[in-house]
C-alpha cells in the first residue's frame, strides 16, 4: 500500500515536475523593472530521499534528484501610461529517482510564457502590484511507460497576483499563485487546481548585498481524477522554508543564492532545494 501510495505521490510530481514558476521568489523580484529586455539564469539542485502520505508521514524511502537549469527572459514595456510585461521560460536538465523506480529523464522540459500588467507602481514608496498569466505548454521529455518524466505531457495555466513592498529597512516580496491543469492524454490523470504562497523578505547589509529568508506553501483544492474518477487521500501539499543572499556585482550583473528545506509535505516529496540565479539587465 506505501508503495502505491509513494508511486502515485511521484507520477504527480513527475506529471508538473516542470513547473518552471514555482521557484519562490527572490528580492525585488516583483519590482517594476526599467523598459527593456532582462535576462535570467537559474541554476536548481533538489534532492529527497522520502515520499509522505496524506498525514504527512513517511510513506517510502526514495532517492530522487533533479538538476535544472532555466533560461529566462522578461520585458517590460510602458505604453499609454500602463506599465506592461512578457516572458519566456525553458527549463532543462535531469530528473531521476534512483531507488523507487530506478528511472530518469533528461532534455527540455515545458515551456511557460505569458504576459503581465502592473495594476499599481509606486517608485516612492517602493510598493508593486502586477498580474501575470501564464501559460505553459507541454515541450518537454515524456514517456508514458516511465514514472520519471521531465515534461508534464499536458497544459496548464497559472494566474499570479505578484507585490513587492519596502517596509522600514526591509523588502518583501510575495505571490499568490493559482494552477490549472488539463488532462494528460496518456494516463488520463488530471491535476486538481492549486493555490500557491511564496514570500520573502530581505534587509540590505551594504548597498550591494542583502541577506534574508524565503518560504513558499502550497494545497491543492481537490482530489487528482484519473479517467475522470477522483482518488481519495490524493491532494498534496509542502510547506519549504530558508534563508537567501543577493549580491549586486554590477549595475547589470546580479546573484542569488537560495535554500529551502520541505518542512512539511503530504502526498509529495519531502527534501532540500538550491536555487542559483544570475540576472542581467541588457
Amino acid at each position: 500500500m506505501k508503495k502505491l501510495v509513494a508511486g502515485l505521490s511521484l507520477a504527480l510530481l513527475c506529471l508538473c515536475a516542470t513547473n518552471a514558476m514555482a521557484v519562490l521568489v527572490d528580492f525585488y523580484d516583483n519590482a517594476l523593472a526599467p523598459d527593456g529586455v532582462y535576462g535570467l539564469f537559474y541554476g536548481n539542485y533538489y534532492h529527497a530521499d522520502e515520499f509522505t502520505d496524506s498525514d504527512g508521514d513517511k510513506a517510502v524511502s526514495a532517492d530522487l534528484t533533479a538538476t535544472i537549469a532555466i533560461a529566462r527572459i522578461v520585458g517590460y514595456k510602458t505604453l499609454g501610461g500602463y506599465h506592461f510585461a512578457y516572458q519566456a521560460i525553458l527549463p532543462f536538465g535531469e530528473v531521476k529517482e534512483s531507488k523507487l523506480f530506478d528511472e530518469s529523464s533528461s532534455g527540455i522540459g515545458d515551456l511557460t510564457f505569458g504576459p503581465a500588467l502592473f495594476l499599481y507602481a509606486d517608485d516612492h514608496s517602493g510598493t508593486y502590484l502586477s498580474y501575470w498569466f501564464y501559460i505553459t505548454a507541454p515541450t518537454g521529455d515524456w514517456d508514458d511507460d516511465r514514472a520519471i518524466n521531465l515534461g508534464g505531457h499536458h497544459w496548464y495555466f497559472q494566474h499570479q497576483l505578484a507585490l513587492t513592498t519596502v517596509l522600514g529597512d526591509f523588502v518583501y516580496d510575495m505571490n499568490f499563485n493559482y494552477y490549472q491543469h488539463t488532462e494528460e492524454d496518456d494516463t488520463k490523470t488530471e491535476a486538481p487546481d492549486r493555490f500557491e504562497l511564496e514570500a520573502s523578505l530581505g534587509y540590505p547589509l551594504t548597498d550591494k548585498l542583502m541577506i534574508g529568508v524565503n518560504g513558499g506553501f502550497y494545497q491543492d483544492l481537490g482530489k487528482v481524477e484519473v479517467a475522470g474518477v477522483k482518488q481519495a487521500d490524493s491532494a498534496a501539499e509542502r510547506c519549504q522554508f530558508g534563508p537567501s543572499v543577493s549580491y549586486a556585482v554590477t549595475e547589470r550583473l546580479g546573484v542569488n543564492l537560495r535554500w529551502t528545506h520541505d518542512v512539511y509535505a503530504e502526498n509529495d516529496s519531502k527534501g532540500d532545494d538550491v536555487w542559483l540565479r544570475l540576472s542581467y539587465a541588457f
